[in-house]
C-alpha cells in the first residue's frame, strides 16, 4: 500500500529558539550536514536579512554554499520579534505566512523574494531536497504512464486508488452521494448563511456588486445534521482506506470539522476564489503533511462554475508554496457532478477557478494523519482556533487591498486552455 506521510518533525515540539541557539545549535549541524546542496539551491537567491530585534543574521549563498552569519546587508531586511523567528526557523510559520499574518515587517527589498526563500529553509533545517525540474514522474503501478485524468468509484480496488494519490496527490471520485442527499446538505447551508453575521467569527464574507454574503461557514457540521450523517457513513470512511497510513477523521460531531462554501458570480472583493497554493503554506508541513482534504460537491463544478485545479505531483515537490510560475508538473481540472468528492493532499498545489455561468456550493471536510508518540496536543481550545481562522480573513483582505505580490487571491487566475 502507498503511503503520503511526510512528517519530519512532531507536533508542538517547537522550542524558543533565540539567534544565538539558532546559530550554534541547529543551524550549524544543518550547515554541516546540507549547506553545499542548499547553497547550490539558493544561488539565485537575493540574501535575506534578519532583524531579530537588534541581532542581525544574513543568509545567502557563497562559492555554491549557504552561508549563515551576524551582520547585515541591504538587498532584503525583514523585522521579525524572537517569536516569529523560533517559528519561521522551526517551519511553525513560512516565510510567506510570517509576512501573511504580520510577524515579518519587510524594510527593503520585495516580499516575493522573502518568499523564495521557503523551499532553501525547509530544505536547510528539514532535510527535504529543493524539488528539481524534471525530477517527479507519474508511474502507474504495472510501471505504465499514468493517467492524470482518470476518475474512481469506491468499486474500484483501494489499493489502486491509494497507489493513485500518492503518485499524484489528488482523487476524483465519482457518485459517492446522491441529488438527493446534497439538496438536503445545501438546504442546511441557506439556514446557515442565513443566520450568519459579519464579524460573528464564524464565518468569512465576500462582496458581490449587490453587496456582502456569507461566503464560508465555520463548524458548518454544526449547522447540518443531515452532513453529520453523511461523513460518519462507511462511504465517507473508505477515503482513509486508500493508502497504508493511518488517519483520524475530522469528527463531524466536535468543533468546527467541516466548512461550507458558496461561490457567487462577480465576487470584487473578499475570500472567495484562491489561487494556487497549498494548505500549508503558512505553516507546519513538516508536522502534517500530508493531510487529506475532501470537497463534497453540492453542486456540480466545471470550467465555468468554480471546479477545482490541481498541479499533480506537487505534493512530492519541495516548491515555494503559493504561485505556480514556472514549475513544471502538469495543471490539471477537476470536474465533478452533485454527489462526487475531490481529495487533495494537503501539500498538493491546487486552486479553484472563479464561477462565471452558474454559482458553486462545496463542503470541505477531511482528515488527518494519526498522532505518533512524540506528538503533543493542541493546547488552543475551539474558540481560539476559530478567532485565529477569522482574524486571516482580515489579514487576506488587507493584503489584497494592499496590492500586496503573491497575494493568495487573485479573481482573475485560471487554469491553462490545456488543462
Amino acid at each position: 500500500m502507498a503511503t503520503v506521510d511526510l512528517r519530519t518533525r512532531f507536533q508542538n515540539d517547537a522550542v524558543d529558539l533565540d539567534p544565538a541557539m539558532f546559530l550554534d545549535g541547529m543551524a550549524a549541524e544543518a550547515l554541516a550536514e546540507r549547506g553545499h546542496v542548499v547553497g547550490s539551491a539558493a544561488s539565485g537567491l537575493t540574501p535575506l536579512t534578519l532583524d531579530v530585534e537588534g541581532e542581525i543574521l544574513t543568509f545567502s549563498a557563497r562559492d555554491g554554499e549557504l552561508v549563515i552569519e551576524r551582520g547585515g546587508r541591504d538587498d532584503l531586511v525583514l523585522s521579525v520579534d524572537r517569536s516569529a523567528f523560533s517559528d519561521l526557523m522551526q517551519g511553525v510559520n513560512s516565510t510567506f505566512g510570517s509576512q501573511m499574518l504580520g510577524r515579518a515587517q519587510l524594510r527593503q527589498g520585495k516580499i516575493d523574494a522573502f518568499i523564495q526563500w521557503e523551499p532553501a529553509l525547509r530544505s536547510l533545517l528539514d532535510g527535504r531536497p529543493v524539488y528539481e525540474p524534471g525530477s517527479i514522474d507519474f508511474a502507474d503501478r504495472d510501471g505504465s504512464p499514468l493517467d492524470l485524468r482518470r476518475s474512481f468509484t469506491l468499486d474500484d480496488d483501494p489499493a489502486e486508488v491509494g497507489h493513485f494519490l500518492a503518485q499524484a496527490g489528488y482523487l476524483h471520485i465519482r457518485g459517492m452521494f446522491t441529488d438527493d442527499e446534497m439538496a438536503e446538505v445545501s438546504n442546511d447551508l441557506d439556514t446557515a448563511m442565513a443566520s450568519a453575521a459579519q464579524g460573528d467569527g464564524a464565518s468569512w464574507w465576500a462582496r458581490t456588486g449587490e453587496g456582502w454574503y456569507a461566503a464560508r461557514i465555520l463548524g458548518f457540521n454544526n449547522h447540518s445534521a443531515a452532513l453529520r450523517e453523511l461523513i460518519r457513513s462507511d462511504r465517507f470512511a473508505s477515503i482513509g482506506h486508500f493508502s497504508d497510513d493511518e488517519w483520524v477523521l475530522r469528527d463531524p460531531d466536535e468543533g468546527d470539522s467541516a466548512e461550507g462554501l458558496y461561490k457567487k458570480i462577480g465576487v470584487v472583493e473578499g475570500p472567495s476564489d484562491v489561487s494556487w497554493h497549498k494548505d500549508c503554506s503558512l505553516g507546519g508541513h513538516s508536522r502534517g503533511c500530508c493531510g487529506l482534504v475532501v470537497g463534497i460537491s453540492v453542486t456540480g463544478a466545471g470550467p465555468t462554475n468554480g471546479e477545482l485545479g490541481v498541479a499533480a505531483g506537487s505534493h512530492r515537490a519541495n516548491v515555494v508554496p503559493i504561485g505556480i510560475e514556472g514549475l513544471d508538473l502538469p495543471r490539471i481540472a477537476l470536474p465533478t457532478s452533485t454527489g462526487d468528492i475531490t481529495v487533495h493532499c494537503s501539500c498538493t498545489l491546487h486552486m479553484s477557478r472563479p464561477p462565471v455561468s452558474a454559482e458553486r456550493r462545496v463542503v470541505y471536510t477531511g482528515f488527518g494523519l494519526a498522532p505518533r508518540s512524540g506528538d503533543r496536543g493542541d493546547t488552543r481550545t475551539a474558540e481560539e482556533i476559530r478567532r485565529e481562522r477569522a482574524s486571516l480573513t482580515d489579514r487576506v483582505t488587507e493584503r489584497q487591498q494592499e496590492g500586496t505580490e503573491r497575494s493568495m487571491l487573485a479573481a482573475n487566475f485560471d487554469l491553462p486552455s490545456s488543462a
